[in-house]
């Protein structure tokens, strides 16, 4: 990413005996949507929270655009989006919005306007004067994303933005975060349902018990897993067209065979049309698919191949 963008370089973070971050090391470009993925207790809110200054970490280094973020950077001017929820509840939606364009310098009219267009553009403009607890669950939320939008931050940090959406309001927040990626913003999410948020992020870094497992383009590691599905749906019940290509070791696998659907792991040095040519000699095939691993199954690859510190326990 040359010098544009935040740099994590082997950071290092413990809370006594436990290590929470051991070795840490990311790219963040701007104008692409990051995803830090891992299960819960990986690392991923203690890095967020180096990121935001609220920790400073034992060990490495955080940079951002080539400036050393410890000395120089004024994060104030962030957007960033708790887990937990950080509104008043007695407030209404627009007031919110407006208090905390408010709090970052904006004139009363100017934060005013930015709350009608964020609160617009996510669907809870005929919301403006109800009170936030009276408000559903997504609803609080997408009314939190917009607290942190207010004020058109250039980097915008989110901490599992997605748990407990359902998948309308899923859709709504992914819509809001791919337009600032595509204006140019520094955006970081951090989540623990992998497959949910497969489609949303273009790059991803992937923690487990503290240590980066995966990180880079989400298309670029997919496809070059060397992990393969072909998805058959054929009426033909005989298999034996199979037999030739399951050869011991690296041949192709069954992973599934139910009624006629047939999934079909198939490695790299196997064509995948040759598989499908020969199960249509065997009857007619009703639909076929390839199909690249999923992110979750990048992440069990992974971190099976990553022998697991003793210590790390957070």
């Amino acid at each position: 990413m040359g010098t544009a963008g935040l740099r994590v370089d082997r950071v290092v973070h413990a809370f006594g005996e436990r290590v929470a971050l051991d070795g840490v090391s990311c790219a963040v470009p701007p104008g692409r949507l990051t995803g830090l993925l891992g299960p819960n207790g990986a690392g991923k809110t203690t890095l967020m929270r180096i990121l935001l200054g609220v920790l400073t970490p034992d060990g490495g280094e955080v940079w951002l655009d080539a400036q050393r973020l410890q000395d120089v950077h004024d994060r104030r001017s962030w957007g960033y989006m708790p887990q937990e929820r950080g509104l008043y509840p007695a407030m209404t939606a627009g007031a919110q919005v407006v208090h905390f364009g408010r709090l970052h310098g904006l004139s009363r009219t100017e934060a005013t306007a930015r709350a009608h267009a964020l609160l617009d553009e996510l669907e809870l403009g005929d919301r403006w004067e109800e009170r936030s607890d009276r408000l559903s669950g997504g609803m609080q939320q997408r009314l939190q994303l917009a607290t942190a939008l207010v004020h058109a931050p250039g980097v915008v940090v989110l901490d599992e933005p997605f748990a407990g959406l359902d998948p309308v309001a899923v859709e709504q927040l992914s819509a809001m975060l791919r337009q600032r990626a595509a204006d140019g913003c520094l955006v970081l999410f951090s989540s623990h349902q992998l497959d949910l948020v497969q489609d949303l992020c273009e790059d991803i870094v992937m923690v487990d018990h503290g240590r980066t497992v995966l990180a880079g383009s989400v298309s670029e590691l997919r496809a070059a897993s060397g992990q393969r599905r072909l998805r058959l749906h054929v009426e033909s019940p005989d298999r034996g067209w199979l037999r030739p290509f399951e050869q011991p070791g690296d041949g192709v696998r069954v992973v599934s065979d139910h009624t006629d659907d047939l999934r079909l792991t198939v490695p790299p040095d196997v064509d995948p049309l040759a598989v499908l040519d020969a199960a249509r000699s065997s009857g007619r095939v009703l639909d076929f698919g390839l199909e690249l691993p999923t992110l979750s199954e990048l992440f069990l690859a992974a971190v099976s191949a990553e022998p697991v510190p003793e210590e790390v326990h957070r």
